[in-house]
């Protein structure tokens, strides 16, 4: 009976022709092993040997060749990632979440934890695949969340995934940004994971990024600038003022954005009036978080 650490040596050697990463190799060979045995990975190394059916060396082989030939992302393949405390189903072309996304998106609910009493309403904008609503969602099950999206396979996608991870307090809506949010409903807090490439970056992305998923959820115009752009402009309309959240120091909008627009960004905030505003460095030393509070009263002033 074949040795597991033979067959994990013989996935990682395929996967070594377009990952010059062996680290990446091992890790994504142990999950290609451990999906098509159905066997977690403490499971595998105790019992040291596994004979796979002839189904599974064909499954597993047709793995490697998408993996391979098409640079197929793995993700979708295994067809679900864990994201801050929740299991999000993947599907192409469909945003696949990103460590970087979850990093922020598990800091902006350790802060609202520490109001547990105050049931508050979120709104995520350009909500993809549901991760971070659901993530919220799932931390806050007192809050009421929205969480929109213009494209209607993503927001059938977010919809599996609330049913996935039994979500009962996000409602999806269908939405370009604000356009079809009810003029009358105000949040607390607006969070999103906005498209933000520069058109002229993305021939430069992997093919695993470029070839499955979806352009319009990756590129913007103006630098990558356009849609936090307009974010920025519209979103005091509908955040509310919340002394609470302001004790706390907790932002009231916070948003994903690529790493050369930190300057761009803190201006066009400061431009359109909002205080405490913050740029957050990711965990690889990158600006990828930019937040703020709305100034009360309109006073157009930097705290």
């Amino acid at each position: 009976m074949p040795q597991v650490d033979s067959i994990i040596r013989d996935i990682q050697n395929k996967l070594q022709k377009i990952y010059n990463d062996p680290i990446l190799c091992n890790q994504y060979a142990w999950w290609l092993l451990e999906a098509i045995t159905n066997k977690d990975r403490a499971h595998l190394i105790e019992h040291t040997t596994i004979e796979l059916s002839l189904d599974q060396h064909i499954g597993l082989d047709s793995w490697l060749k998408k993996l391979i030939e098409q640079q197929f992302p793995i993700q979708y393949i295994l067809g679900s990632v864990p994201f801050n405390g929740v299991d999000i189903l993947v599907e192409p072309p469909v945003l696949i979440p990103r460590p970087e996304t979850e990093e922020w998106t598990i800091h902006i609910a350790q802060q609202l934890q520490k109001l547990p009493s105050i049931s508050l309403t979120i709104l995520d904008l350009c909500t993809g695949s549901g991760c971070i609503a659901i993530a919220l969602a799932k931390a806050l099950p007192t809050a009421h969340i929205f969480a929109s999206d213009i494209e209607d396979h993503a927001i059938a996608l977010a919809e599996k995934n609330c049913i996935h991870n039994t979500i009962h307090n996000v409602m999806l809506l269908k939405s370009d940004l604000f356009e079809s949010i009810p003029q009358d409903l105000k949040f607390d807090l607006i969070v999103g994971n906005p498209p933000y490439i520069a058109t002229q970056e993305w021939q430069s992305l992997e093919p695993s990024v470029k070839n499955w998923e979806d352009k319009h959820a990756l590129v913007a115009s103006d630098d990558g600038l356009k849609i936090i752009a307009d974010i920025i402009k519209s979103a005091p309309r509908f955040l509310k003022t919340n002394s609470a959240l302001e004790n706390e120091n907790i932002p009231q909008l916070v948003l994903e954005i690529g790493f050369r627009q930190a300057g761009r960004i803190r201006a066009l905030l400061e431009q359109t009036g909002y205080c405490d505003i913050t740029i957050e460095k990711d965990l690889e030393g990158k600006d990828r978080v930019a937040s703020a509070r709305v100034v009360p009263c309109g006073l157009i002033t930097n705290r």
